[in-house]
């Protein structure tokens, strides 16, 4: 995807960071996007204001409140750490460069360089052309993040609680998100004899 990307331009460079969040940050596509600008509201979505760093000049963290999660049960919201990654698969890297070029003015956190927030619908439609365009199926949803998130830290064997907090999980139900790849389910079989 990010061979796909123009990180010269604005459109792209927010693309870049919205999809990098979404996917460290295990989020939900109605945690990080907007249905319209006029649905817009600073108490329920996802803001500039609620995006900080621990050290400005030189920032190892990025922290960011979620408002109100739909898997969290009372809706009070959470702060979720994102550490430094290695570039370009780096959350705190592409959300400030977003941020340089976005300014700090109020509004949706993810804009477009016409002023439209980011939407469901254009998260879906752009991950579906990139990935046409560098020939994979685009059966990818704004969802796919958050599942593709949490298979790929159980596969890499991120402990379960980790994984639990990191997508703002209350109960056993982050293992639905979890997808066990065939090849693993086949092998079993031998693993059960040795």
């Amino acid at each position: 995807m990010y061979s796909a990307l123009d990180l010269k331009s604005f459109d792209d460079v927010m693309f870049w960071a919205a999809c990098l969040l979404a996917y460290f940050v295990f989020l939900q596509s109605a945690e990080f996007t907007v249905p319209s600008l006029s649905a817009f509201n600073p108490s329920v979505h996802l803001s500039v204001s609620d995006v900080s760093v621990d050290v400005p000049l030189d920032p190892s963290c990025l922290q960011v409140f979620i408002k109100a999660s739909k898997t969290g049960p009372f809706r009070k919201g959470c702060n979720i750490l994102i550490g430094l990654g290695s570039p370009p698969l780096c959350t705190v890297q592409a959300v400030i460069s977003y941020l340089a070029c976005r300014g700090h003015h109020p509004g949706p956190l993810f804009l477009l360089k016409s002023g439209l927030p980011l939407t469901r619908s254009l998260v879906t439609d752009r991950l579906g052309a990139i990935l046409l365009s560098v020939g994979l199926p685009d059966d990818f949803s704004s969802h796919s993040f958050r599942i593709g998130a949490a298979t790929s830290a159980a596969k890499v064997s991120v402990p379960d609680h980790v994984i639990q907090v990191m997508g703002q999980w209350k109960s056993d139900a982050y293992k639905q998100n979890i997808r066990t790849p065939p090849d693993l389910i086949t092998c079993t079989a031998k693993s059960l004899v040795e």
